[in-house]
């Protein structure tokens, strides 16, 4: 009788080993042993969490904590509702998580320029968006120009605006109350378009 009790128990322990083991999906991952030093593996981590319309995905130092953050652009298309917004991830746990995003702002991340920046003054990174010639046409157009910083969540904007018959302006967002960031958005500007005007009101230009 105390060996058949024995037997039992032994299936019974056996049985909720497989049931408990078949119940993690085969390619569920641990986020905290994820190699997040592999580009690919970060853009493919990001997806899983904010979607396929996720257009870059960078591991970096964002603010002043020590986990692993992520920091990603996503482009949202829709008839009436379309831009772009920036999305700062972090492990928690072990879990890859939503912590921040901006809200949605003008652009589109096709044939655009964004990287990760390091400035002097900040001892994070922040990232650098910069919409090229995308808005550009033969009669003028705009470029959007953009600094995230997450740590302040704050957004640091730029936009320059040409247009036939007028000088080409540049509006620089109040909330720039750093001299080295204005500067920048500047001298970056300047090199294509060394004649732009700075103006105090930003340009809304109609298609």
């Amino acid at each position: 009788m105390l060996s058949s009790r024995y037997s039992i128990l032994f299936v019974l322990l056996l049985a909720l080993l497989f049931f408990s083991c078949s119940g993690k999906k085969p390619n569920q991952q641990n986020d905290s042993t994820v190699d997040y030093e592999n580009p690919q593996l970060v853009l493919q981590k990001a997806k899983e969490v904010l979607g396929s319309n996720v257009s870059f995905a960078y591991k970096g130092r964002f603010d002043m904590d020590t986990v692993v953050e992520i920091a990603a652009g996503i482009e949202i298309q829709m008839p009436k509702q379309w831009g772009i917004k920036f999305v700062l991830l972090k492990l928690v746990g072990d879990q890859l998580k939503e912590v921040y995003e901006t809200p949605l702002l003008n652009g589109s991340f096709k044939q655009c320029l964004v990287q990760k920046i390091k400035f002097p003054y900040f001892d994070h990174e922040l990232i650098y968006y910069n919409s090229q010639d995308y808005f550009i046409g033969s009669g003028g157009g705009e470029v959007y120009s953009y600094l995230v910083n997450f740590n302040k969540k704050e957004t640091y904007y730029a936009h320059l605006v040409t247009q036939p018959d007028k000088p080409i302006s540049l509006f620089i967002s109040s909330n720039i109350d750093i001299p080295q960031i204005k500067g920048f958005f500047i001298s970056n500007f300047k090199r294509d378009y060394p004649s732009l005007k700075i103006i105090s009101k930003d340009v809304v230009l109609k298609y």
